[in-house]
């Protein structure tokens, strides 16, 4: 058996573990979406939902509007602003908010200024737990947007027995060039997976613009006691601690479109890399795993996909296997990038799709390398999220 033969049966056997990866989580999106929700009535008490925030002057005052705006009992809620350095007027706008708005329950955390490692989003997140009243906890960013039935659509899914986390759907909005368009569908993409392994009992990823747990889950699992390290991560690693220890039923995924969040893509080269960049730095500190093991087999497939095509300039056999065979992969997973068009009402994405395949082949083996070698820029700070 030539170069050419062992080159090719590698990435059929590489293909066809990503395959079944994918037709998993298909049909476990599509067992979710066809659930009837057993749920009657949401948990009573005090519900906190926790915003950190880092130089949001622009944003700040929308998301408190639209915290103002939600239809939730305003005597089960309380807002906390959880400050991570802001540099610009960022908290004193929040205290201007909760002066105009008094009988609104907001709630400031400053940043601490003194001690070690006390910057970061992981750290914003602790402080604000130490301080939250609710026995639930919801998490999210202040450059994101919802509608008014968002709080009550997350805390609904804990009225269901043993749910400590609910994991909330997020989409790209206001795309206005390519590189968004593209961004925007892949992001879908990662949002079936979110979905579809999560109704198998085993969710690899989640997202932090939209998430809760309940503060006892936070406690009891260890919060971000050994990944604080790793700057990134305070959703990823609260997911995999909550899922080692209460088990694969102690999480879904809320299916609601009431509770879905939408952010803008980056709208540069240069950002975007950045942000996959801190996305992958954080992967240093998985210890789940399923979730090593789903990352591991999808780097590996579109590295050794790419790295086929560019040898098929030498060997044109192994160029015209691993061309079917990036098809192939691209059909497996076309049902469940369509399922999730549809959920967020993004039709007008799809004519993106094989560009967005085309992208994907080639930013993903490079900043799977890069990730883990290359401190990102984020916020004005490096190394740092």
């Amino acid at each position: 058996m030539g170069i050419q033969e062992i080159y090719a049966l590698l990435l059929l056997v590489m293909i066809s573990i990503f395959g079944f990866i994918i037709s998993a989580y298909t049909i476990g999106l599509i067992r979710t979406r066809k659930h009837k929700r057993l749920q009657i009535n949401h948990p009573e008490g005090v519900t906190t939902v926790i915003i950190p925030v880092r130089n949001e002057s622009g944003n700040i005052i929308r998301i408190l509007e639209e915290m103002h705006g939600q239809d939730f009992p305003v005597s089960q809620l309380e807002i906390i602003v959880t400050d991570d350095h802001s540099g610009d007027d960022t908290m004193s706008q929040v205290t201007l908010f909760a002066i105009k708005h008094p009988g609104f329950p907001l709630h400031i955390v400053h940043a601490v200024q003194s001690g070690i490692n006390t910057a970061g989003k992981k750290r914003a997140i602790e402080r604000a737990v130490a301080v939250a009243k609710g026995d639930i906890l919801l998490f999210t960013d202040a450059d994101t947007i919802r509608g008014p039935g968002w709080i009550s659509s997350m805390v609904y899914c804990f009225g269901t027995p043993g749910v400590e986390m609910v994991l909330g759907p997020v989409y790209f909005f206001r795309e206005k060039n390519l590189l968004q368009r593209i961004q925007s569908l892949e992001f879908l993409g990662l949002m079936g997976a979110t979905a579809g392994s999560a109704a198998l009992g085993y969710p690899v990823m989640c997202n932090g613009a939209n998430l809760a747990y309940r503060r006892d889950a936070f406690l009891q699992s260890g919060g971000f006691r050994g990944n604080l390290k790793y700057s990134s991560g305070d959703d990823q690693f609260m997911m995999s601690a909550v899922r080692k220890h209460y088990g694969k039923g102690s999480l879904v995924f809320n299916t609601d479109p009431l509770s879905m969040v939408g952010t803008e893509p980056e709208a540069t080269f240069a950002g975007f890399f950045n942000q996959r960049l801190r996305w992958v730095s954080k992967s240093r500190g998985y210890r789940d795993p399923v979730v090593i093991l789903v990352g591991g087999v999808t780097y590996l497939t579109h590295l050794f996909l790419l790295a086929g095509m560019c040898l098929g300039f030498f060997f044109p056999k192994l160029l015209i296997i691993s061309f079917l065979l990036w098809l192939s992969k691209i059909v497996l997973e076309y049902p469940m990038v369509w399922i999730m068009i549809r959920f967020f009402g993004k039709k007008d994405l799809t004519s993106y799709y094989f560009i967005a395949q085309i992208f994907q082949l080639l930013y993903v083996p490079i900043v799977g390398v890069l990730g883990l070698l290359v401190p990102f820029r984020w916020k004005g700070r490096r190394g740092i999220s």
